[in-house]
């Protein structure tokens, strides 16, 4: 859809354009000459500038998909295992092309809340390859979170929390980058996220193997 919203001023911009070289070619004058070589820069300047943002805008989209991607296909299993979340993590990593795998880092992680509404953290993973790792850690099991929105925490259910980062840098033009996204964006470099809560869909939670130790201390039932 932000792709799309590109087309029509790229469409004014041809226009414009082959307008200007017709006067040009036409033109007998150093007039045409002068604001032929006034305007180059500028439209030069407009192009590299939608290129750039759809770029961007590209790199967003596709980490909002991997995201939905990572907590679909985890939601889908009834239970997982740090080798299984690795095939996960590896799978869903593709969905990035082109942008390069270095640059992102995943989570997921399973919270349990018990009877009085509160959140535990069941079981969490990170990447073994730490290449997709990025920043992220694995939480501690037990602890208690605030990650959940209130509106989730339905009592003795179980929800899955899918994580994902990158760090969006720009090819070329990063002045352009830096001004066009002011406050975000830093070098050409771009911190890009997005994070999803799915229920599981083939039980009442995904277990982890091994299965942990007995219940987390203060767990209401």
């Amino acid at each position: 859809m932000m792709i799309r919203s590109f087309s029509r001023p790229l469409r004014r911009f041809s226009r414009a354009t082959g307008r200007l070289l017709g006067r040009f070619g036409k033109s007998r004058s150093g007039v045409a000459a002068t604001e032929f070589a006034l305007m180059v820069p500028a439209m030069v300047m407009v192009w590299v500038g939608m290129v750039v943002a759809t770029d961007a805008l590209t790199a967003d989209k596709k980490v909002t998909l991997l995201t939905r991607t990572l907590a679909d296909m985890t939601t889908q299993m009834q239970a997982v295992s740090q080798a299984d979340m690795d095939s996960i993590f590896q799978a869903t990593e593709a969905v990035l092309w082109p942008q390069p795998a270095e640059r992102i880092g995943m989570r997921v992680t399973s919270f349990d809340i018990d009877g009085s509404g509160k959140v535990f953290v069941d079981w969490s993973v990170v990447p073994t390859n730490s290449a997709l790792r990025g920043d992220f850690t694995a939480l501690a099991r037990c602890s208690t979170s605030n990650l959940v929105p209130v509106g989730l925490r339905t009592a003795r259910t179980s929800i899955v929390h899918a994580e994902v980062n990158m760090r969006y840098q720009a090819s070329v033009a990063t002045q352009v980058v830096d001004e066009l996204f002011k406050g975000a964006a830093s070098g050409g470099e771009m911190p890009l996220g997005d994070r999803l809560f799915m229920r599981s869909r083939q039980a009442n939670k995904v277990q982890f193997n091994p299965a942990p130790a007995g219940p987390c201390p203060g767990f209401v039932n």
